[in-house]
């Protein structure tokens, strides 16, 4: 029997392994060949032989530790058996949402019933929330995506990484209409006696599932923070196309585009060279950035570099609102 065959959630436990006839011994030569993975103490992960890669292995750093934390929260839950669900980032991520300056190092839990916190090695197990639970698109029991976008606001206690996390998710699930704006404001209101929900409640009363990536929720924050007036993907009809840019300023001719190199990303047709697809991708928003320049628009484009530097931004929008001022004679 293939053990992959009786795993759920692609973990299965010492006693279901011992059922299948693998005691010590067969679990040891099972681990020194790849078939097995240690998680925690008595849980394993499993590789499928139809896997090109291990599930707990991936293309780089960030991505083989988001697979691991994955198999680490699926064992989590099963071992508690129906007492914890995942939380915090564990549940975002299980969701599918981008995490943003979060520890991966620990699972995070919430229990589902009393109001017991628990610290472990690999765990960090939170008192239980009032407030439905829902499941990941993998199976796994978690806590309501909104609740999860409140507490990374909040922090696991010392772990705590400011509300940034929070806006970033919250924007994300209101993009995918993973949760809507009540959802996110009845979640805050769990945790109003919590310190910090001041600030996390500040932030997400910005929320916008307008914004398409970490990068634009980051500076929209800044804008908001410098005191602009701007609305998000607003519209405009370029050479009889309809385009849309990331951010304009209210009443102004400034646009404000966030430049992620995934807006460049494209896909290669077949026999096309990758980087002659991206020059033309490039080649196209220097077509788009001439024509909206041709009717008066002065361009600020942001880089992710950038935005740990709000004055630099500061200082770019208000050259571009100058020079858009003397453009309209204002």
């Amino acid at each position: 029997m293939d053990i992959y065959q009786f795993a759920s959630d692609g973990v299965i436990s010492t006693p279901e392994l011992g059922r299948l006839g693998l005691g010590p011994n067969e679990i040891r030569r099972a681990l020194r060949a790849g078939r097995l993975r240690r998680l925690i103490r008595g849980w394993y992960a499993v590789w499928p032989p139809d896997l090109p890669v291990a599930p707990w292995d991936g293309a780089n750093g960030r991505a083989r530790e988001q697979n691991q934390h994955r198999l680490l929260v699926r064992a989590l839950v099963r071992q508690f058996d129906g007492r914890v669900v995942a939380s915090h980032q564990s549940a975002l991520l299980l969701h599918g949402a981008p995490l943003y300056a979060l520890d991966l190092s620990r699972a995070q839990l919430t229990r589902t019933q009393d109001d017991h916190s628990r610290h472990r090695a690999l765990a960090h197990i939170h008192p239980a929330v009032d407030f439905p639970t829902s499941t990941s698109p993998d199976g796994v029991p978690c806590v309501h995506p909104a609740v999860a976008a409140v507490q990374v606001g909040l922090g696991p206690g010392e772990q705590a990484v400011g509300v940034m996390p929070s806006l970033v998710a919250a924007d994300w699930l209101l993009q995918t209409r993973a949760i809507s704006m009540l959802d996110l404001s009845a979640a805050i209101g769990l945790f109003a006696s919590c310190p910090g929900i001041t600030a996390v409640r500040a932030q997400l009363a910005c929320a916008d599932g307008r914004h398409e990536s970490v990068g634009e929720t980051r500076l929209a924050a800044i804008l908001r923070a410098l005191g602009l007036r701007f609305r998000p993907q607003v519209a405009h009809v370029v050479d009889g196309q309809r385009t849309r840019v990331d951010f304009e300023l209210d009443g102004e001719r400034v646009i404000i585009e966030f430049d992620g190199l995934g807006k460049y990303r494209v896909d290669a047709a077949d026999g096309q060279d990758e980087g002659l697809a991206m020059r033309r991708a490039f080649a196209a928003e220097k077509r788009r950035q001439d024509a909206l320049t041709a009717l008066g628009y002065e361009f600020v484009r942001v880089l992710w570099s950038d935005l740990d530097r709000p004055w630099f931004i500061a200082a770019k929008i208000q050259a571009a609102r100058a020079l858009a001022q003397q453009r309209t004679g204002a």
